[in-house]
């Protein structure tokens, strides 16, 4: 709370004072003064932080004139002080002078029309009139003097009789009520602009305002530091001067406000809202808010980044691409330089052969590699939702939304790469719409009408022959020659047997990670890997290898157990034999057992459940 000094002129007011302020010590510092002491005293005190002044008559004033910046409040003269001194004055005489200033005896007239009183009133202008003005009351036939110190003093010089009018106790207070609320009101007050001025002083935005000459009012640190200027030089300067491509003067005549405009300062672009200050219909000035397009772009990139916080990341490494056969070096080695480009990629294969794994490995080894990885399945939605996904949508776009809009996942692959998987599933809507987004680099949300700047990186993937599909008409061949710029070709599994046994172990080792001994694979184990067709790829081996773990206890894992599980992950006939030939193999198998299962399963060497089963699938 602001420190309050009180000037007391003489000493009965200084003990009302003490008691007054008893609760409010540390607020209050009493001195006693009067007249041109009590504004030296004053003097001293506002030098040393204090704001607000108590004191009477003319040395209230005195110290109202002295110090205007503090503010002084007045121990007002009460009705009851007024009578307690005229009944005092009444015991030199019934005829009463009173002078003193007319601040001091306001409704004096009162007295005379409710007592009757004798009450003949001098009133001051000055300090220096006071015995004048008492010679007068003499002349005219006062018997006694009633009013200020200043007339007591007086009085004395010219032999008349004099009473001091004293305010109360109950004046003191309300003086000190009076000055405890104004300093609470302060001090809000300057919370109020403390928050205000670190609000204008640390926001990003540069603030420029001007009056309604168009000379400035406010130019925050940031706008002065857009112009090159001290922003407090700039208090009072005709902005056209400062800053002419800032137009604020024609805000100011045109009375409109003017939202979004993008203007040059110093070479650099800036953003601007220019609005008109309009009071009861005038206009008294304008303000601008202004944003430096680069610090908005590294905001922008700032924010586009969270999505990699949000799981939007490559893991994968061309080091975590297991083998070494001559297939899947080649492989390697075009992705790397594939990854040295900007170029857009379509990465061929066979289900389960890893497409993502490469598509990471080439965002992971190019210059995007800090920037969001965002994979999308083209085959997991729908048309309609897939969009809405891919290009976001504005709040309302429709039914069951996020009423606050939503960013698409290509705005979040800002900066960085967005791998569309399974590219052959689009719908041919959606198809048309990849394809301007990679035509014009500029994504607009559902239901909006502005185009976003996307800065992406595009790899495809596909299991199918997107070269047929284009010939049947199923696919875009506008879309495909956008797509198939570098294409990347990946090897099946069958291909490339010699690197079974290393993902083999490698997957049985991470599947079987928290038992104290992983298994290992046998030769007969590994042989019978080599042999399978693989049709499933790399996704089938570990699902494999995930059965494994989860079934076999034994340390080492045998030919025939990888026998039976290969034989139980078949969705059909094996690869050896078509429907009809397995048919005829469990029948002839199950008439030389005379249709008993367990010796037929024994005799074609799988287990009773997996005989079963595939009577089941071939209907038998």
């Amino acid at each position: 709370m602001a420190h309050i000094g009180f000037i007391a002129p003489d000493v009965t007011m200084l003990e009302h004072a003490r008691i007054a302020v008893a609760r409010f010590r540390d607020t209050f510092t009493l001195e006693l003064g009067l007249l041109s002491e009590g504004v030296r005293k004053a003097r001293r005190l506002a030098a040393e932080g204090v704001e607000i002044f108590i004191s009477r008559g003319a040395t209230a004033k005195g110290i109202a004139d002295a110090l205007p910046h503090c503010t002084v409040i007045t121990v007002s003269i009460t009705g009851f002080d007024l009578l307690r001194a005229w009944y005092a004055a009444r015991n030199h005489g019934e005829r009463v002078g009173v002078v003193a200033f007319s601040s001091m005896i306001q409704g004096i007239d009162c007295l005379n029309e409710m007592f009757d009183a004798q009450l003949m009133v001098f009133p001051l202008e000055r300090e220096e009139e006071a015995e004048e003005r008492i010679m007068e009351a003499k002349a005219a036939g006062a018997d006694v003097v009633m009013g200020g110190i200043v007339t007591g003093l007086a009085a004395g010089q010219v032999g008349l009789p004099a009473v001091v009018i004293s305010n109360g106790l109950e004046a003191v207070s309300e003086a000190v009520r009076e000055a405890l609320r104004i300093s609470h009101a302060l001090d809000q007050e300057k919370a109020k602009s403390l928050l205000r001025e670190a609000v204008i002083t640390y926001v990003d935005n540069g603030i420029v305002a001007i009056d309604a000459e168009g000379r400035v009012t406010l130019m925050n640190p940031k706008a002065a530091r857009m112009v090159r200027v001290n922003a407090g030089a700039a208090d009072g300067s005709l902005l056209r001067d400062l800053w002419p491509e800032l137009e604020l003067e024609e805000t100011l005549e045109a009375g409109q406000e003017e939202l979004g405009s993008v203007l040059k300062c110093l070479g650099r672009d800036v953003i601007c809202n220019k609005i008109p200050l309009v009071i009861n219909g005038k206009t008294l000035g304008a303000v601008a808010t202004c944003h430096d397009v680069r610090a908005i772009q590294k905001m922008e990139a700032t924010v586009r980044n969270n999505a990699l916080a949000s799981g939007h990341r490559a893991t994968a490494r061309f080091s975590d691409i297991l083998g070494n056969s001559p297939a899947i070096r080649r492989a390697i080695s075009t992705a790397e330089n594939y990854a040295l480009t900007e170029a857009t990629v379509l990465i061929q294969g066979e289900t389960g052969s890893g497409k993502e794994l490469f598509a990471q490995g080439i965002h992971n080894h190019g210059r995007r590699a800090k920037a969001p990885f965002v994979a999308v399945n083209c085959a997991a939605l729908p048309g309609q939702l897939l969009e809405s996904e891919l290009f976001g949508y504005v709040a309302g776009a429709f039914t069951g939304a996020n009423p606050k809009g939503k960013a698409g996942l290509l705005e979040l692959a800002h900066g960085g790469t967005v791998f569309l998987d399974e590219i052959a599933e689009l719908e041919p809507s959606t198809q048309g719409k990849i394809l301007r987004v990679l035509q014009e680099r500029r994504v607009m949300r559902l239901g909006d009408d502005h185009l976003t700047p996307v800065d992406v990186r595009v790899i495809t993937a596909t299991n199918k022959d997107l070269r047929s599909m284009v010939e049947a008409g199923s696919f875009r061949d506008d879309l495909y020659y956008r797509l198939n710029v570098l294409r990347l070709d990946l090897p099946p599994l069958r291909e490339r047997t010699q690197d079974i046994p290393v993902l083999a172990a490698h997957l049985l080792r991470a599947c079987a990670k928290n038992r104290a001994h992983p298994p290992g694979l046998s030769a007969g184990a590994v042989a019978a890997l080599c042999r399978h067709t693989w049709p499933g790829n790399i996704r089938e081996l570990q699902n494999i290898m995930e059965r494994t773990a989860a079934t076999i206890t034994a340390a080492t894992v045998s030919e025939a157990a990888i026998h039976e599980l290969l034989s139980d992950a078949r969705p059909g006939p094996s690869s050896l034999l078509g429907c009809e030939a397995e048919s005829a193999e469990l029948r002839e198998a199950l008439a030389q057992c005379r249709g008993k299962p367990g010796k037929a399963a024994k005799l074609l060497g799988i287990s009773r459940s997996t005989l079963w089963r595939r009577r089941r699938t071939l209907g038998m």
